[in-house]
């Protein structure tokens, strides 16, 4: 058996899949509606949604088999999301990448595979729509062409839900989205007491920028700030604008804040040196650490970060 490859950007990757947040969802009837189609259409036994996550593969949707989760190292997705088209094995049992593999020979004894690897709006391929049958059969252009479409389809839908959660100004979860992932993401951590924090960020003298320079100035920092919290978070971190000049970042270890800030510190200290602008760009943060005792939700937690912060920003302005 041969173990899928890993994509050469494997960490940006799985940061666009955690920031769609679709991982342990099921019975989305928007995704089951076009596995029913897939299976309809092309007369297969199994037909499925998938997604690939770090170390398994979590079925989005299914048709046809009983399990929501594999392993990635036995996926045949963890393969066709290394193609930029489709994947196809006519027999299983014939090929040498996959004829020992456990899921062919035990259930659900997989001899035709034909998958389409799928993307997220900003390129990021997360998994497949794929096809599966305990039969050997070929696979023609035009049915080729059929499953491309269903593929753009589903890419469609996640489009859908990148727009509901994402700003559109800096491409990280707008309030709705950081909400919506920090809130589960806030209970399982909490269930395994692990320790974690948030980070509340504002803008300073951000307001002079606008008025000086233009709206379009301003934009234009919010951009890098954003862009600046996106590539220094780690891949569980959730960024998110809050509102305004507002941003706030839900860290997974707590043991990982302070080099977080020294990284973010390091990279707009590079960009204020390097832009050539007659403003430099700076913020105010606070930090919440997780005290079950204390907070019972997200929003109280980023509420009391939010105090923090602002306790910071007027001792500054008071130098």
């Amino acid at each position: 058996m041969k173990f899928p490859g890993i994509p050469e950007n494997e960490e940006e990757r799985l940061k666009s899949l955690y920031m769609i947040d679709l991982l342990d969802t099921r019975d989305d009837e928007r995704f089951e509606r076009l596995t029913r189609l897939a299976k309809k259409i092309f007369k297969v036994p199994v037909a499925i949604i998938s997604l690939l996550d770090r170390d398994r593969q979590w079925l989005l949707a299914c048709q046809g088999l009983n399990t929501r989760e594999t392993t990635r190292d036995v996926s045949f997705c963890g393969h066709a999301i290394l193609q930029t088209g489709p994947f196809i094995v006519n027999d299983a049992r014939l090929d040498e990448r996959f004829h020992d593999n456990p899921l062919v020979t035990g259930e659900p004894f997989i001899r035709f595979y034909a998958g389409y690897p799928v993307r997220l709006p900003d390129g990021a391929v997360v998994g497949t729509l794929c096809l599966i049958d305990a039969t050997p059969r070929n696979f023609s252009e035009e049915d080729i062409t059929s499953l491309k479409d269903l593929a753009f389809i589903l890419e469609d839908e996640f489009q859908v839900i990148n727009m509901a959660m994402t700003d559109s100004l800096t491409g990280i979860p707008n309030r709705r989205g950081f909400y919506r992932s920090g809130d589960k993401r806030f209970k399982a951590l909490r269930q395994e007491e692990a320790s974690f924090s948030i980070i509340y960020f504002d803008m300073d003298k951000f307001k002079p920028i606008n008025d000086l320079w233009g709206h379009a100035e301003g934009d234009e920092v919010l951009k890098v700030f954003a862009r600046q919290l996106r590539e220094h978070a780690g891949v569980r971190d959730i960024v998110g604008r809050l509102g305004g000049d507002e941003f706030a970042v839900m860290v997974a270890s707590a043991s990982e804040v302070q080099p977080f800030l020294d990284k973010l510190r390091e990279g707009i200290d590079a960009h204020n040196a390097n832009a050539g602008k007659p403003y430099n760009v700076n913020y105010s943060w606070g930090i919440m650490h997780s005290d079950y005792d204390r907070f019972d939700s997200l929003l109280e937690m980023v509420r009391e970060s939010d105090s923090v912060m602002y306790s910071e920003k007027r001792r500054k302005n008071l130098r």
